[in-house]
């Protein structure tokens, strides 16, 4: 007998395949510890969903440009409720009635120019005198530096990248900055009102509403005009374009329309602060444009409002194809 056939079981493959192992029996796990894995758990809740309630049908997709634009507007308010920039202009705003109070060798100053008499609306004028002024200086702190500073601080390389509109990132940070500065000058127009009130009875709702109607499409010109020079600068400035709209283009217009002596070069937006003061009466203003303020034709306000707006949609849509181009 060899060693080979003593080992002929455990050598032989097979013998080996005829006898397989026996399973392993598992010991039962105690009652108590299957209650205790299970316990805390959704088991002993008895919680049950349909598969409505717990959505598993529910089909998740990209949210609209609408709906992104709001987002847009929302954050880029936030940001505004923490800039000291905005109380500054608010508090700027609240100086009208504290120096009219405060200071009344000031309101008979202004009488002395025409702003007063006897009627209410000229004395807002006289409140409002700084208005012109205050359009550029305002829109451009507000609208001016946005998009650069997305840029300069690389928070729009977070942002564009994502599944969001170009348009909406645009243009939900304009109307940010446009209702910002439409509510301190609204702010501003309320305390003038509420000012005149105590020196007289009467408001004349007509000539002020016109007043306002130019000052909100102002507002719109002028923030889309320091936006759209935002969007072609890489850091941004809030003095150029306020010298801009406030300095530069009001004196060459002034130069030219006293050499021709024809004055439609004032239509342009760039003097509807002088226009908002002229219908409530007054004479002179804090700008640039106080020359020719005299001779305005005021009675082409409709006029103003379309050539104010067409001017806010170019500077939009100029700044809009800039920020479409804009390289990542």
């Amino acid at each position: 007998m060899s060693l080979k056939s003593g080992f002929k079981g455990v050598f032989d493959p097979k013998i080996s395949e005829d006898r397989p192992p026996a399973p392993v029996e598992k010991t039962p796990e105690p009652k108590e510890f299957q209650e205790r894995e299970e316990s805390g758990t959704w088991r002993d809740t008895g919680y049950s969903a349909t598969d409505e309630e717990a959505h598993r049908d529910v089909k998740y997709s990209i949210k609209s440009p609408l709906h992104q634009t709001f987002a847009v507007f929302m954050v880029q308010m936030k940001l505004f409720s923490k800039m000291k920039w905005t109380y500054i202009l608010l508090f700027t705003a609240l100086l009208i009635p504290i120096i009219a109070f405060a200071a009344p060798d000031f309101i008979e100053i202004m009488s002395n120019f025409g702003y007063g008499g006897d009627y209410s609306t000229t004395r807002i004028a006289g409140l409002l005198f700084f208005l012109p002024l205050m359009l550029g200086l305002m829109t451009s702190i507000m609208c001016g530096t946005q998009m650069p500073s997305e840029f300069k601080e690389r928070t729009a390389y977070m942002n564009i990248p994502m599944p969001m509109s170009r348009a909406s990132f645009f243009f939900g940070k304009y109307l940010a900055g446009f209702v910002m500065c439409l509510g301190i000058f609204m702010f501003a127009y309320s305390m003038a009102v509420a000012t005149a009130l105590k020196d007289y009875d009467t408001i004349f709702p007509d000539l002020v509403t016109s007043s306002l109607l130019l000052t909100v499409v102002g507002v719109l010109a002028y923030s889309a005009t320091a936006y759209c020079i935002g969007c072609f600068t890489k850091k941004g400035s809030s003095i150029f374009p306020f010298a801009l709209m406030s300095f530069i283009i009001p004196l060459i217009v002034v130069i030219v329309c006293s050499q021709t002596d024809d004055y439609t070069l004032t239509l342009l937006p760039m003097f509807l602060g002088e226009a908002a003061l002229g219908i409530l009466g007054g004479t002179m203003s804090g700008s640039a444009g106080m020359v020719v303020l005299g001779s305005m034709d005021l009675t082409a306000t409709w006029l103003m409002i379309v050539i104010g707006i067409a001017w806010t949609v170019g500077f939009l849509l100029l700044g809009y194809f800039q920020t479409q181009r804009r390289e990542m």
